[in-house]
């Protein structure tokens, strides 16, 4: 029983105004953290996630087709039978028209040219949202280059 009594008597109750103070500091934090007033997650002018994709006009399945049918494989590609995936990135703007392409995996120089020009051809699509405002986001997209 003594131990006990001595114990609570070394707690000192301003040490107990010292819980509330801390989740109140971690609340703000998370808060400030979670991206609602800062640039979290914005990367080269672009988000990488948001609330809402951009989408291309009906969907991802078109998007596939649309990159199919504008594909033609380089010559010098198919006579040195070159296979691969390229990696693009791009820019969905605010207006949701394609900009920044770039090529993050490579291939070959003419299959990444390919990709760079079929990328560029992409139509508007619907912008990505981050708290129900139209932002830029960055949009990855592989293109398979397979001989048959």
């Amino acid at each position: 029983m003594k131990t006990k009594r001595m114990m609570l008597k070394s707690v000192n109750p301003k040490q107990f105004l010292l819980i509330p103070i801390a989740i109140l500091a971690l609340t703000l934090f998370s808060l400030n953290a979670s991206g609602q007033k800062t640039d979290t997650g914005m990367k080269d002018g672009a988000y990488q996630k948001v609330d809402v994709m951009p989408v291309f006009p009906g969907g991802d399945e078109a998007l596939l087709k649309f990159i199919s049918d504008s594909t033609h494989y380089p010559k010098d590609a198919k006579e040195k039978g070159i296979q691969g995936k390229v990696i693009t990135r791009f820019m969905v703007t605010k207006d949701g028209s394609v900009s920044d392409v770039s090529i993050l995996r490579t291939v070959s120089p003419s299959l990444d040219n390919e990709a760079i020009r079929v990328v560029k051809l992409l139509p508007k699509f619907t912008p990505g949202k981050l708290n129900g405002k139209k932002v830029p986001v960055w949009f990855t997209v592989p293109i398979s280059y397979k001989l048959e």
